[in-house]
């Protein structure tokens, strides 16, 4: 047995195989008597995790500091204890499990026990990379707000701030120009990242756009960075650095003219696109949820939307044929265009009344008719 004790208590990580994040942490091979002792308190969870503790363990905490358990369900054994986490353990994070009988008042009954563990990270089947940098456009106006970076696959949290930047016409680093968000901007998914440029120096008569500046200034050729340092949830980084070049354009600082845009109406009982032409490019991020279409019963059509032309074309393909009558195209008051602009207002304004605040929550509707 190469020397192993199995007489002794083993706190162990158990899994079901192929299935780490379903897995529970198990003490056994205890004595009797401390069975019987625990066994008392299998309705005293408070009890329970202060002797069978798991934390997640912070590589940048300070010595000695106590992070709270994770919570869970206790199951006395035969001659063990389990502990079944109320959520799956994570991928990617490494965890503290401790055994520590003291609390009964009868250390004599064992020794104190831990052991760290963490689940492997899934293995991408393809390589990461960057599919896309919204907006599109390579010519961008000079109060641009924010950039969405789409990678294939999930990513980790922790590196933008050393990855991302923005280069100047020199190509040295444009300094304070993107904003450090304290919290990485990232969706739901790990795969779409917001990089927003500094607000204060997009807003006339801020502190920040008096002392230095707006971010971008017209007529010169800027680069967003993304360094191959970005890493997946598999810790495989970027194959390359990636760069997307663009010359600034004249700052737009108007609400968007939903009365300029240009409606090409499908045909009756077809399920061909419905297509808006817009005269300046749309949020990217914000045109998937905020424009809908209602048919003549006001009821929501079912459908898929596509977003193209540099954001300047969205179309809609129905689900089902077009039927005849008036529809109409709804357009939620949060639509914003790549500086921020809004359907109701421009973002580089002055402070707005209660009652002008309000009205700024009242979507558009635009009839059109199938042919």
């Amino acid at each position: 047995m190469n020397g192993l004790v199995t007489n002794q208590p083993l706190l162990m990580f158990d899994s079901a195989p192929g299935q780490p994040a379903s897995g529970s942490v198990l003490v056994f091979k205890l004595d009797p008597d401390l069975i019987g002792a625990l066994a008392t308190y299998t309705k005293t969870n408070r009890l329970l995790q202060s002797i069978l503790r798991v934390t997640v363990v912070e590589p940048r905490a300070p010595i000695g500091d106590i992070r709270p358990g994770i919570l869970g369900r206790y199951q006395v054994l035969e001659d063990g204890v389990r502990f079944v986490p109320h959520f799956p353990f994570e991928r990617g994070l490494s965890y503290r499990a401790s055994f520590d009988p003291r609390p009964l008042g009868r250390p004599e009954l064992s020794d104190l026990l831990t052991l760290e563990f963490s689940l492997p990270r899934e293995q991408s089947a393809l390589p990461t990379e960057v599919k896309h940098i919204f907006p599109s456009s390579n010519h961008l106006p000079e109060n641009l707000l924010r950039f969405y970076l789409c990678f294939s696959n999930p990513m980790q949290r922790g590196r933008v701030g050393a990855e991302i930047s923005l280069l100047g016409p020199d190509r040295e680093l444009a300094p304070d120009a993107l904003y450090r968000a304290p919290v990485e901007l990232w969706d739901r998914s790990m795969r779409y990242l917001t990089i927003l440029l500094d607000p204060g120096r997009l807003k006339r008569g801020a502190g920040p756009n008096r002392e230095l500046g707006p971010p971008l200034k017209v007529g010169q050729v800027y680069t967003l960075a993304v360094g191959a340092g970005m890493t997946d949830l598999s810790g495989s980084r970027l194959a390359e650095t990636i760069y997307k070049r663009f010359r600034v354009t004249d700052a737009v600082r108007e609400p968007i003219a939903v009365e300029q845009w240009t409606i090409a109406p499908p045909l009756t009982n077809s399920r061909q696109p419905l297509v808006l032409m817009f005269p300046k490019p749309l949020d990217w991020a914000l045109l998937s949820h905020t424009i809908t279409i209602a048919s003549t019963c006001e009821q929501s059509i079912d459908g898929r939307a596509v977003v193209d032309q540099c954001e300047r074309r969205w179309s809609f393909t129905p689900t089902s044929p077009w039927a005849a009558g008036t529809h109409h195209v709804r357009v939620a008051s949060g639509l914003e265009d790549v500086c921020g602009n809004s359907v109701m207002a421009a973002f580089d304004r002055a402070l707005q009344s209660g009652s002008d605040s309000a009205n700024e929550m009242t979507s558009r509707s635009i009839p059109f008719y199938p042919l």
